[in-house]
């Protein structure tokens, strides 16, 4: 009986009828894109996305030997197409594909340069129920070819076929084999010993979970795979896209923490909200480590195992929030850290007097379990938040709410009307080149509400709508990579605020494979001064493109004014500057001061004209004053 079961699954293998899913509806056009791979011990196509025509098993049919039953692209016009791609027009003559009818079964007896192939094809993680199953787009086509003569291959796969990262960004995959054993239960369990690769490179191994860190660098698309050193196994693969968008996200990030961090000596548990920030920045703050555990050892040891704020002597949902956070990211248990439950204090702690500043029900929020988290929602929406016109801490602005979208959004579902307001509020506070405060501190845009509501959008996941304030905050504020000015100089402030949504967005744009297709563009003034042109350079400040130049023509040398010689009158004598460019043009008054001197009494009087603006430098020249 166990014979003839060998024989009948093998037969079930060969003509992949092994159903698990559901069939998909009919695309609803004849051409349909899906990602493709054909893998035979190493990988004869990685995946690649190709275009399957539903009419090449129609021209095709006599050669192959059937015809799918459908208008609809099929797994047969697959098997077509990827047939083309690897062998050209003529593939039946270079690798014929044949498929023999036996049974009713529809049989694949050669494929891709083998005859009577054992292989199994997989439709989005499932066996497909034969070779006329429909097509959908963006569906997952995996060609496997079996290694073992008992067909007792592992299909093994990642928990995603696609993500979005920062070069130099470590990710963690998880990998899940389902086989069936020599009693034929199917088995699904966590993939360990697995040797996982990057662009075929070893990077890390799966462990006991099957999950593995790998780290992945360089702008552009990767492979990650692996292989089993004793085991045959069907490769899983994740195709990674290193954005050039976040790459350069994560590069302002760090630039902005080391900017921060410049002047700075020691952290120490009160400042655990700004230290959280810095460890995620990706910048290196090791040094300040040590400080700050036995900082937090010191306070819990000092208070009997509650956080208590040096700042307002009391516990605050902040503070703990932020300790609890960078333990985990340092790799400690806050549950069981110098002999406390920090985690158990916390959720004790009174809300009524536990917080000092409702900015920090994000950091809050973000550290706490689902039903604590829930609570600081209720409680922060109780007690600061007016439809209509957002957060109020000293007063109602577009930062406030914009901390409260941020802090909110992991329960964004159960505040729906709450979100939906918060949204309207922020808009209006929204111009047409960044953000502003409110109408009775500061009026014009500026880097910090630029910043947060780019950060409240990224929290709620329109990385779309958040890359529009992402866009105005470096065309308009930052000076250098990561670092932003207020009125024209550089600013601490806002370069924390701005560090704060990085974040946030990096991880939106990351999570939705926002593309980068729009310049960020950064403009750069030269001066001109006499004798040297300048210039005004528009480039990418993602992608360092040039997007547009235009010359500042140099000022020529001379000051021209109505005549050399005046009349003394007693009064102060200011003839009309006009001032022109290397190319004939005027050059406008905006970008110019003139002061006289010396230009009442007989004599000679001087000119002298500060450029400004645009331009640099200064000219001079004098003017007669003689008697009547």
């Amino acid at each position: 009986m166990k014979k003839v079961l060998s024989v009948l699954l093998a037969a079930l293998l060969l003509c992949g009828s092994m159903t698990a899913g559901t069939s998909a509806l009919a695309a609803e056009s004849k051409s349909t894109a899906i990602t493709v791979s054909v893998y035979d011990g190493g990988f004869t196509l990685e995946p690649t996305e190709i275009a399957v025509s539903a009419d090449l098993s129609d021209t095709y049919a006599s050669q192959v030997g059937c015809n799918d039953a459908g208008d609809e692209p099929t797994i047969l016009d697959a098997f077509l197409a990827v047939s083309k791609k690897l062998y050209g027009d003529d593939f039946m003559t270079k690798s014929p594909l044949v498929i023999t009818e036996s049974y009713g079964w529809k049989m694949i007896t050669a494929a891709f340069g083998k005859d009577y192939p054992a292989l199994g094809y997989y439709r989005n993680g499932a066996m497909a129920s034969g070779v006329e199953e429909a097509l959908t787009a963006g569906d997952v086509l995996e060609i496997d070819f079996y290694q073992n003569a008992d067909y007792s291959d592992k299909y093994t796969y990642f928990n995603t076929r696609s993500a979005t990262v920062a070069s130099g960004d470590t990710i963690t995959l998880t990998v899940t084999q389902n086989y069936y054993d020599s009693s034929y239960n199917n088995i699904i369990e966590p993939a360990a010993g697995l040797t996982v690769t990057v662009d075929g490179k070893e990077a890390a191994t799966t462990d006991k979970n099957g999950k593995a860190k790998v780290k992945v660098s360089g702008v552009g698309t990767h492979l990650i795979a692996a292989t089993a050193a004793n085991d045959t196994i069907f490769a899983p693969w994740c195709v990674v896209n290193v954005s050039e968008l976040t790459t350069y996200v994560r590069q302002e990030a760090r630039a902005a923490a080391k900017y921060l961090t410049r002047d700075i000596t020691a952290i120490t548990c009160d400042d655990a909200v700004d230290y959280l920030m810095y460890l995620k920045s990706g910048y290196s703050v090791s040094k300040f480590k040590k400080g700050f555990v036995a900082s937090v050892k010191e306070n819990l040891k000092a208070n009997g195992g509650k956080l208590i704020s040096s700042y307002t002597g009391a516990e605050d949902i902040g503070l703990y929030g932020a300790v609890i956070s960078a333990l985990r990211l340092l790799g400690y248990n806050p549950q069981s850290f110098g002999g406390y439950d920090i985690v158990k204090a916390f959720e004790a702690v009174d809300l009524t007097k536990a917080v000092s500043n409702p900015y920090y029900y994000r950091v809050a929020i973000e550290a706490a379990g689902e039903d604590f988290g829930k609570k600081l929602c209720d409680d922060m929406v109780s007690r600061y938040y007016t439809m209509g016109k957002g957060l109020n801490y000293w007063g109602y602005s577009c930062d406030g709410t914009a901390y409260f979208l941020a802090a909110i959004a992991p329960f964004k579902s159960s505040y729906k009307a709450e979100v939906a307001d918060a949204k309207k509020v922020i808009k209006s506070y929204t111009k047409s080149n960044g953000a502003f405060c409110d109408n009775t501190y500061v009026t014009t845009v500026n880097p910090d509400s630029t910043a947060l509501a780019m950060m409240a959008y990224s929290a709620l996941g329109d990385a779309k709508t958040a890359f529009k304030y992402y866009r105005w905050l470096v065309q308009g504020f930052e000076g250098r990579c990561g670092v932003f000015k207020y009125d024209g100089a550089y600013n601490a402030y806002a370069t924390k605020d701005a560090l704060i949504a990085l974040e946030y967005f990096k991880k939106a744009a990351n999570d939705s494979s926002l593309v980068h297709t729009k310049h960020v563009a950064k403009t750069t003034v030269t001066k001109a001064k006499p004798g040297k042109n300048g210039s005004i350079v528009k480039t990418c400040a993602v992608c360092g493109k040039r997007i547009s130049r235009t010359v500042i023509y140099r000022p020529k040398k001379s000051i021209k004014i109505a005549k050399k010689t005046y009349r003394y009158t007693g009064k102060a004598i200011t003839p009309k500057v006009t001032l022109y460019d290397s190319k004939g043009n005027v050059i406008p008054k905006k970008y110019y001061t003139v002061k006289y001197t010396k230009n009442t009494k007989v004599g000679t009087a001087k000119i002298t004209v500060t450029f400004q603006g645009r331009y640099t430098g200064k000219l001079t020249r004098t003017f007669k004053i003689v008697k009547k």
